[in-house]
């Protein structure tokens, strides 16, 4: 408010000029403090029927916050900040334009409290006459400044009328405010041309020459290292000092650090250095996370945030592990149950029960309020989260106890929290002079470089009016004359700032843009380099006016930055991959029981192990990739989810379900375990994928019972432990199902959600492990153990032999048997053979280099070959950044499959 206006204060010789604020004006005549009423209430407490009505309810923070802005608007457009001088009747009825102004003026005339404070002040200010102030002043200002407001514009008119102004030819209004606005390189250079011509559309051109030059880099911190050599050479060779040297930056915190860092490195003396924030706002963002959590179902990265925060009163490794096991579907994991005193009641509060009513959930606040971290080091971030809950507390009061939360307010109410302030920096005299882009200069500078000459910048974009279009603002202005901000009154106040920053440059002013953001994305040069194309002879391509650093010899970088001699230097070389990496121990024991036997191995690990030897180590170790992402409908998950509703559907001892039973109870099952394993799949936004999953499960279930009763199988039991051993090492493993045919064979099944096609190739190719280990296994069985899983003991006890095995590929209700001669149906798909003998033979030779300690790395051509010779999921050479790392160029693949079925 007030630009470029200052008042001489006191009288000769001791008079002085201040930049003229609100707050020194009410110091000047002694006005009262004023304060404000929040907005967000008084637009609550109005109800339906007003333009903002439906934002408020869906995002109240931001609504009230657009309302405030434009009312702010209207009220410093109004004549002498009164309501009851805006006609609205005269703009067209029934249109947008005069339903939004009538509205803001009806909020403004009904709640004039909500007035902000210095506008209040300002109202009073008007009312006083020049008696009212404390000292003599004069005012000093531009009478046609388009930048002011009518409520500014009558202010100054007030004062003026008061104590007078100085005229052009006073010394302060020449230092103040002529010699900012006066162009301050020469007309003959180029930059001198431009000062003067850039916003003329009739502006003729001038030679190119080394006062302005426009720059490109990579990206943004080679932005700020370019800065820092070009700074060094004006500092070294032009006899410039630093505080003839201005530096202008983009907003956002990237430029801030990266100019930090390289200025500190550089050994460069930045004044008025834009901060950046010294930490996040750690205590909001808990709260936030545990109201997020509180409202079911709760997304498991929001679960796993708030887990590993250290606003909490647990220590680190503890919120770490329970955010890893969140994110990877564990739920009430291993770590939790140790967890005693504040710790344990902290998880216990975060997988309680939602809160049924508003009542129970002041009281989840509150009990989170105490268990928050007592460390003193977290003292400020705790803090910020009491603040917080404070808030959201206040915000229940008027909340009935029993009423439901309304998680659609609450929620964004916690987003909405303040992020910590960025600091700027100590100003030093003599130092250089550091602006925002959005900063007038108020000094002239010999030399200046822009940062961030991109779009987006120089000018910056209009930001958007939420009220009216700018032919709204043009009718209203029309109508009624009041000046609304419209966005081509916003661009053009950019393009002016823009012009008047390039020209404070006396002598030579660049401007560096980035060729890339910090994603590697190619980014646009600013909106602004064809203004300034348009004036430079011979520039018809504005692009052919941009230097690029990479082609920068023999240019204006020679004359700009001293090169450097670049060091010789080998080209790094890739290490190359070994064969094998050799360890002294025996990697088939890393991990180990209490006893200090080697822990059991299951068939999905051995399937691992087959393929890559590395990424079952990794397995081993603990060291698995853990994705932060959002939870997804993966087909690991599809076929937890089927596998569990074919459990409970398909029960021991009872008559296998017709096609009414099966549509029946598949959807109340499934969305049963959907609670108990994916609670995100709840939610409205995954309805069409939850109807998708239940279709495809009642066929799958409605084609098995066809099958059960064309064989006349009857189920045993369903998902039992099996253990044995492979080769001399421990297994086990969980069968989906057991069946016994009529003649007394029984056949262990395994679900698959997926189709017959690889599988059926794995099968008649050899190497399938699973349920061929399945088979070699005993069923566990201990004093603890079912009459369920007795009763599958013996069956496979009598039985006397191996039993037959089978899978059931649901997505296409197919069922793969091996080794049950007998059966003969049309719904079975018999393969015959051995279908394990390569897997078994593979994995001997890999058991043989581990019990070495040896581990044998992939090839890039293992891919192709798994899947071809052995129809093997890969997923193993995707299941870590580190097996790829360690991959060997080679187009042979690592072991040849074929050789080792017959060793």
């Amino acid at each position: 408010m007030f630009a470029d206006c200052y008042l001489r204060l006191g009288k000769a010789p001791f008079a002085s000029a201040a930049p003229l604020t609100v707050s020194l004006l009410s110091s000047l005549y002694a006005l009262p403090a004023r304060g404000e009423a929040p907005l967000r209430p008084v637009l609550e407490a109005l109800g339906e029927g007003h333009p903002w009505s439906e934002s408020l309810t869906i995002a109240p923070e931001q609504s009230a916050a657009a309302v405030g802005a434009m009312l702010r608007h209207v009220m410093m457009a109004a004549p002498g900040l009164d309501p009851a001088r805006v006609d609205v009747s005269v703009l067209v009825p029934g249109s947008r334009a005069r339903a939004h102004l009538g509205a803001l003026v009806d909020l403004w005339r009904a709640h004039p409290e909500t007035m902000p404070a210095d506008l209040q002040v300002l109202g009073d200010l008007l009312a006083c006459g020049a008696g009212d102030a404390l000292q003599p002043m004069a005012i000093l200002h531009r009478r046609d400044d388009p930048r002011h407001s009518p409520l500014e514009r009558a202010v100054l008119d007030h004062l003026e009328s008061h104590h007078g102004a100085t005229g052009p030819e006073d010394t302060d209004y020449q230092r103040l405010i002529a010699a900012p606005l006066a162009p301050a390189a020469p007309d003959a250079c180029l930059l001198g041309h431009v000062q003067r011509h850039l916003l003329d559309p009739a502006g003729g051109r001038a030679a190119a020459d080394d006062s302005l030059a426009i720059l490109s880099v990579r990206d943004s911190m080679a932005e700020a290292e370019a800065a820092a050599a070009i700074i060094q050479r004006w500092l070294a060779q032009d006899g410039v000092a630093p505080g003839d040297i201005g530096v202008i930056l983009p907003h956002g915190a990237d430029y801030a650090l990266a100019l930090g860092e390289v200025f500190a490195r550089a050994g460069l003396l930045a004044s008025n250095m834009p901060g950046v924030a010294a930490r996040r706002n750690i205590g909001a963002e808990a709260v936030l996370h545990f109201l997020q959590c509180r409202r079911r179902p709760a997304p498991a990265m929001a679960l796993a945030s708030l887990y590993c925060s250290p606003a909490l009163c647990w220590g680190g490794d503890v919120g770490n592990a329970l955010a890893r096991a969140a994110m990877e579907g564990d739920f009430e994991p291993q770590a939790a149950r140790a967890l005693t005193g504040r710790a344990g009641a902290l998880f216990g509060l975060i997988r309680s029960a939602p809160p049924a009513n508003n009542g129970q959930l002041k009281e989840h606040l509150r009990r989170f309020r105490s268990l928050l971290s007592e460390d003193e080091a977290m003292a400020e971030d705790v803090l910020e989260a009491k603040g917080h809950l404070a808030r959201l507390t206040a915000a229940l009061a008027a909340a009935p106890d029993k009423g439901e939360p309304d998680w659609e307010k609450l929620i964004p109410l916690a987003a909405a929290y303040q992020a910590i302030a960025a600091q700027r920096g100590p100003r030093y005299l003599g130092a250089i002079d550091v602006l925002h882009a959005h900063e007038a200069p108020t000094r002239r500078y010999r030399k200046l470089l822009v940062l961030g000459f991109n779009d987006g910048a120089y000018p910056a974009p209009p930001s958007g009016n939420p009220f009216f279009l700018d032919s709204e603002v043009a009718q209203i202005a029309q109508a009624t004359g009041l000046e609304l901000p419209s966005q081509a009154s916003q661009l053009d106040a950019a393009q002016a700032l823009f012009a008047r920053q390039i020209g404070a440059a006396g002598e030579q002013a660049i401007l560096l843009l980035s060729e890339r953001d910090r994603g590697g994305a190619g980014l646009a040069p600013s909106s602004s380099l064809p203004l300034v194309a348009r004036l430079v002879d011979g520039a018809d391509d504005p692009e052919k006016l941009v230097h690029p650093l990479a082609r920068g010899e023999g240019t204006i970088w020679d004359r700009l930055i001293d090169w450097r001699a670049r060091p010789e230097f080998k080209s790094a070389k890739t290490p190359e991959i070994p064969v094998h990496y050799h360890f002294d121990t025996n990697l088939l024991a890393l991990r180990k029981k209490e006893d200090g036997t080697a822990r059991a191995q299951s068939p999905s690990r051995l399937e691992k192990l087959l393929v890559s030897p590395l990424a079952w180590l990794l397995g081993e170790l603990g060291a698995t990739h853990v994705a932060w992402a959002p939870e997804g409908l993966d087909v690991m998950l599809r076929g937890s989810l089927a596998h569990e509703v074919f459990e409970h559907l398909f029960a021991p001892g009872r008559d296998h379900p017709d096609d009414d039973a099966i549509a029946a109870r598949v959807p109340e099952l499934l969305a049963e375990r959907i609670r108990a394993i994916a609670p995100f799949l709840q939610s409205a936004a995954w309805a069409v994928e939850r109807m998708a999953l239940e279709s495809e499960i009642i066929a799958a279930a409605r084609h098995w019972s066809m099958v059960l009763g064309a064989l006349g199988a009857e189920i045993v039991g369903n998902e039992f432990w099996l253990s044995g051993e492979v080769l001399g090492h421990p297994v086990h493993g969980m069968a989906d199902c057991l069946l016994r045919l009529p003649d007394g064979q029984p056949v262990v099944v395994d679900y698959k959600k997926s189709s017959s096609g690889t599988r059926r190739q794995r099968l008649t190719k050899g190497y399938d492990l699973q349920v061929d280990l399945y088979r070699r296994m005993n069923v566990r069985v201990d004093e603890k153990s079912s009459e369920g899983v007795a009763r599958i003991a013996q069956v496979l006890t009598e039985w006397g032999r191996l039993p037959a095995v089978a899978y059931h590929t649901l997505n296409d209700g197919n069922v793969l048997m091996n080794g049950a001669d007998g059966v003969n149906s049309e719904h079975v798909e018999a393969i015959g053979g051995d279908i394990a003998q390569h897997a078994l033979l593979l994995l001997k030779a890999r058991f043989e280099a581990l019990r070495s300690g040896r581990i044998d790395t992939n090839t890039t051509a293992d891919e192709a070959y798994f899947r071809k010779e052995a129809a093997l999921g890969t997923y193993a050479l995707a299941d870590s950044p580190l097996v790829a790392a360690f991959m060997r160029e080679d187009e042979a693949p690592s072991v040849e499959l074929t050789e080792a079925s017959h060793d």
